[in-house]
């Protein structure tokens, strides 16, 4: 299995599935697609995840418990995310394959990074390491996925939401 470059996620209104395209160090591009069941389970145990861990980026002796202080990492996270050009198949990459459907995901941690795997059956499609701060820009990366396709989640907290300027909200009076 070739290492992973780099990846692009989004959604797709006519499959109603989040894409990932995930091109190789061959430079070979693979599709595999997540359902929004599948997904859902795998946001919820993400949030989980990076909502107890302290970055290193923070000094502090105890959890970052606040919203606020979520908010602030992740938001931080968010920033430091560069853009780059989408990842697709054809142009200056080879497809490598056909599109794969993922029926299942594992997490794996090691090495400081926390490991997703793609499978597809028992077969593992993709794996895809994650640092703290790459696992929180994915997050909300999947959050605008989420919004975008219109899918609802109870399990996405506050702090990953953006906040609401004063113009978008009620006024009261």
């Amino acid at each position: 299995m070739s290492g992973i470059r780099r990846f692009t996620t989004d959604y797709v209104a006519v499959e109603d599935r989040i894409r990932l395209s995930l091109e190789r160090s061959d430079r070979t591009v693979r599709i595999l697609w997540l359902t929004r069941p599948l997904l859902n389970k795998l946001a919820a145990r993400l949030v989980e995840r990076v909502a107890a861990a302290t970055p290193a980026s923070v000094s502090t002796d105890r959890p970052l418990t606040s919203g606020a202080q979520q908010r602030f990492v992740q938001q931080a996270a968010a920033a430091s995310l560069k853009p780059q050009t989408p990842v697709r198949s054809g142009g200056s990459t080879r497809q490598a394959g056909v599109a794969m459907l993922v029926t299942s995901i594992g997490l794996r941690d090691g090495q400081g990074a926390l490991t997703i795997e793609f499978k597809g059956g028992d077969q593992v499609l993709e794996a895809v390491p994650f640092t703290g701060e790459a696992l929180r820009q994915w997050l909300g990366v999947l959050y605008k996925c989420y919004c975008h396709g219109g899918w609802g989640g109870d399990f996405w907290p506050g702090w990953i939401t953006p906040d609401r300027a004063p113009t978008d909200m009620a006024r009261m009076n």
